[in-house]
């Protein structure tokens, strides 16, 4: 297709490549759409701007035969405990969104001087890690209507949970509860500060 379009060689070869690679990652027997060439290529976004993309990046996963793991937080602070819980979660599906509140949201939940750092920055700093496939804020109290829309195959939350306590756990396949790195949390290190 490259070569016909008018691509050098080299390049065709390089889209031919990423075009192959899309394709087997998907389970099967498996298409690929414009879209999909196009985020082969130029890379997919990890940052999702809101609800609705959110919803839609989860409705082409389940199209593609892809199972959602979706995770939330504030992750003001990020620290060994919280990437143990994301790489943990990671293993469970084919995708993680990670959610975080908003500004406003930690704030409410956990008094004025929080959060530490941005929601852009903490944003950016989950999509930096390997195992953080898409990242997505939310401003209410809890992360319910962002998994309405959503509707993720696993939920999963720290062992300060439990599985009966889990917001969205009705809205999930299953809900897992990955156990603490004990000594490890936001409060614990800007104690020690």
């Amino acid at each position: 297709m490259g070569l016909a379009a008018g691509l050098e060689l080299c390049r065709a070869v390089e889209l031919g490549n990423a075009a192959a690679g899309a394709v087997c990652a998907k389970p099967g027997t498996a298409t690929l759409t414009p879209a999909e060439l196009l985020d082969a290529v130029h890379g997919r976004p990890k940052v999702l701007g809101d609800r609705t993309a959110a919803a839609e990046m989860a409705a082409q996963l389940r199209r593609d035969g892809r199972r959602l793991v979706f995770a939330n937080g504030c992750f003001d602070l990020l620290h060994a405990g919280h990437v143990r819980l994301l790489r943990e979660a990671r293993t469970h599906g084919d995708a993680l969104l990670v959610a975080l509140n908003s500004d406003d949201g930690v704030r409410r939940l956990k008094g004025p001087e929080r959060p530490r750092q941005a929601l852009a920055d903490r944003m950016e700093v989950l999509a930096a890690l390997e195992c953080v496939d898409f990242v997505c804020g939310f401003d209410e109290d809890t992360p319910y209507e962002l998994l309405e829309a959503v509707r993720p195959d696993v939920l999963v939350k720290g062992g300060d949970y439990r599985p009966e306590d889990v917001v969205g756990a009705d809205l999930a396949g299953r809900v897992v509860i990955v156990p603490l790195l004990e000594g490890r949390s936001t409060t614990a290190l800007l104690r020690a500060v």
